[in-house]
């Protein structure tokens, strides 16, 4: 469907634009480029990804779009690392076709998303702390300048989604 992406690039699937990471092992990490929804709050209970309101929505209402324009057996499972700022590990690991980006992709990859930054606040996968040491209510948001703080997971942020895509749906552009 797509020619080999670098990193960095854009492609556009079922009308969202997507960043592109290709991954050593030729399948490739995409993050949308704009917020595609703002929420008014990340989760009801805590700062867990995996119980958040933002994952349901991303597999009920984003994801069937992006099945339906590149196939369902093109979006990998990945596990995406709930470990909290601090370093505690209070929830499981995530295991899903669609996240948010954890604070560590951000980190390894800033100077893309310096060139494709949104003008409002979004949520990362990573929780800021859990029990014993505080409430879990702080989760990792990026600011519109690309700083990196806590937000109140009960208030409103905007979602940039992670997916992985196999191999298969990109084609060498060679002979």
């Amino acid at each position: 469907m797509f020619k080999t992406v670098e990193r960095g690039q854009t492609i556009n699937v079922a009308g969202y634009e997507l960043i592109c990471f290709p991954r050593e092992d030729g399948s490739v990490d995409v993050v949308a480029k704009d917020l595609i929804f703002s929420y008014e709050q990340f989760g009801k209970k805590n700062n867990n990804l995996a119980e958040s309101l933002v994952l349901k929505k991303l597999q009920e209402e984003f994801l069937p779009k992006i099945a339906e324009a590149v196939g369902e057996k093109n979006i990998l499972e990945f596990e995406t690392d709930l470990r909290t700022l601090d370093g505690l590990r209070p929830y499981q690991n995530l295991v899903s076709k669609v996240s948010l980006p954890t604070l560590d992709f951000y980190r390894d990859n800033v100077d893309v998303f310096d060139e494709h930054k949104v003008n409002s606040w979004w949520w990362l996968a990573t929780p800021d702390t859990a029990q014993p040491h505080y409430d879990p209510i702080w989760v990792r948001c990026v600011s519109p300048r690309g700083g990196i703080f806590n937000g109140n997971c009960h208030l409103n942020n905007g979602v940039r989604p992670f997916l992985r895509f196999s191999s298969f749906i990109f084609v060498s552009d060679e002979g």
